[in-house]
């Protein structure tokens, strides 16, 4: 239902460009009515007194069904409301699928995000690329796109020479059979250590690369294992993070495709040779101009990312393609993005980089070159043992005590990404995240199993819901059910989840004070009725609302 088209339809007296849906808002407090209509932007417009304008439109409007009736405060047209009505026409009406949204008609949307360099140990950077590019295509398939995870893993460049090389130096592949991911990256440190005081190591692990490159019967199959255990690990890392992928395809893939870019790009007279390097002059469009080829030959990020994107589209006929990616990469993707249209693709307007701010422990900037600092393993392992501790001392028995502590590890660690407006930097913190009290994950899946209890409790019976039990939490949360795909769409505009971590932390505030000043079960059938109603429309909202910023749900906590 859309409540603001229904007061704004109420007005029958019509000021010519004025469009009053646009203009009306939810009142701050109860005594000033539900929704109001602030004067002030049409004083300029219409060259009257705020005042003068709310008296003028409260005469013509009428009131219905719908609307009791309107008071002028300061400026304001306050529009009270009949909430019994709208209350039994809101709940009565509302069902699971009604927030199924066909926006997109089916296109197809490609995300590109997650992308680990799997030469080094996925750090917790990874989790917010990770967890923002899930929760977009979750909001995506949730407004009727057919969305395709791409996980561009970095699979391609000389940290793989180093690799190889400090294998070579320092261990075997027996270790490297036995000891998996963590005997890979004990090479990778210990080469970049020694490669201060030993430069020459450099040009050592290019050399080893260019043998990749080249396949080499005795290199590659080394670097074909290394790829194996890396990706291994990656994704057993994504797994526990509850996130899975549709195409893997990295760097490596992509490379063969770069020769037939550079002919097309020297065909169209875009390739020019500077330093002898050869670069894509963009200093039309004010940006710096974009290195293709190092002067040694090799290609470069850029040059693998022109590559990927012409096959992705040849591949999926996208109609919408997202790179999430942190704000440091603005650049290099405007940079994409104008090469491409230089090109002639006409898709480049399809392109779209979301940007993120950083994302660290308190200690500081993450690292993975010098050692295992901020590595995502040692982060979901911290969350899961200080959630299994909180629920060890809880009061009563909990029947799944290990799948409720996976469950509210997870959702601590995509809660405290997605709750900072995303282009903000932010900091975890490894103490209040976990409490069941204040702005947490935990508060909010507490509030789920609430509500849940509650519908099991409660014995149907047949009679009339009563509607006007309700007090001013419990309309509150009917707007709020009302409103729920308003802040669905929003969400996906701002390509910003932290709009739906508000509204639904606001939600569930609500109903917890509701709680504790209304009764749901009072022993009257018809107001208990209602109330249920309520609450059960309410888990249904929050059940998506959760999906969508990955965090589970539980019957029990």
């Amino acid at each position: 239902m859309n409540i603001k088209k229904i007061i704004a339809d109420s007005i029958t007296d019509k000021f010519d460009g004025v469009n009053y849906e646009d203009l009306i808002i939810e009142s701050i407090s109860e005594d000033k009515g539900d929704y109001c209509l602030p004067c002030f932007s049409l004083s300029k417009l219409l060259r009257k007194n705020p005042n003068q304008i709310a008296q003028e439109l409260a005469a013509s409007v009428k009131c219905d069904t719908f609307i009791e009736k309107v008071e002028i405060v300061n400026g304001y047209l306050n529009f009270f409301l009949n909430k019994e009505i709208l209350s039994e026409e809101i709940i009565e009406k509302f069902k699971p699928e009604n927030l199924n949204l066909n926006d997109g008609n089916n296109k197809i949307v490609t995300i590109d995000y997650g992308s680990p360099n799997l030469a080094k140990y996925l750090h917790i950077g990874h989790l917010k690329t990770t967890i923002i590019g899930e929760c977009l295509a979750r909001l995506f398939t949730q407004c009727g796109y057919q969305v395709k995870r791409l996980n561009y893993i970095g699979d391609y460049g000389t940290p793989f020479g180093k690799i190889i090389g400090g294998m070579k130096m320092w261990g075997s592949i027996d270790d490297v059979k036995k000891r998996g991911n963590d005997a890979l990256q004990e090479y990778y440190v210990k080469f970049n250590q020694e490669e201060v005081n030993n430069p020459e190591l450099s040009q050592y692990a290019r050399d080893i690369f260019k043998k990749i490159e080249e396949k080499d019967s005795d290199i590659y199959p080394i670097y074909e294992m290394i790829i194996d255990i890396a990706l291994k690990d990656a994704k057993n890392m994504f797994d526990i993070l509850g996130v899975h992928f549709d195409d893997y395809r990295g760097e490596m893939y992509y490379s063969q495709f770069v020769p037939k870019v550079l002919d097309e790009l020297r065909e169209k007279k875009l390739l020019i040779t500077s330093e002898d390097a050869q670069i894509v002059d963009l200093s039309d469009v004010n940006l710096p101009p974009a290195v293709i080829l190092k002067n040694d030959g090799t290609s470069l990020y850029i040059t693998r990312d022109i590559s990927a994107v012409i096959s992705r589209f040849n591949e999926y006929k996208f109609d919408k393609m997202i790179y999430v990616t942190d704000i440091a990469q603005i650049l290099h993707f405007k940079q994409l993005i104008k090469i491409i249209e230089k090109m002639g693709y006409e898709f480049y307007q399809l392109m779209e980089h979301v940007p993120y701010g950083r994302f660290s422990l308190p200690d500081g900037k993450i690292s993975s070159r010098k050692g295992k600092q901020a590595i995502l393993v040692d982060l979901l392992e911290f969350a899961l043992n200080r959630a299994k501790d909180i629920i060890k001392d809880r009061k009563f028995e909990i029947e799944n005590p290990n799948d409720v502590a996976n469950k509210v590890a997870r959702a601590v660690l995509n809660f405290s990404v997605l709750r900072v407006e995303r282009i903000k930097d932010c900091i975890f913190d490894t103490e209040k995240s976990f409490s069941f009290d204040g702005e947490t994950a935990p508060y909010m899946q507490y509030t789920y199993t609430r509500l849940e209890s509650i519908l099991r409790k409660y014995e149907d019976v047949e009679c009339e819901a009563d509607y006007s039990c309700f007090n001013e939490e419990a309309f509150a949360l009917v707007k709020a059910i009302n409103d729920f795909t308003a802040y669905i769409r929003l969400a996906l505009e701002k390509r910003d989840a932290s709009i739906m971590c508000k509204r639904i932390m606001d939600m569930c505030k609500t109903f917890n004070k509701m709680y504790t000043t209304c009764k749901i079960l009072d022993g009257n059938n018809n107001t208990s009725k209602a109330k249920v109603n309520l609450v059960r429309a309410l888990r249904d909202c929050l059940k998506v609302g959760f999906y969508l910023i990955c965090i589970d749900t539980l019957q029990e906590m």
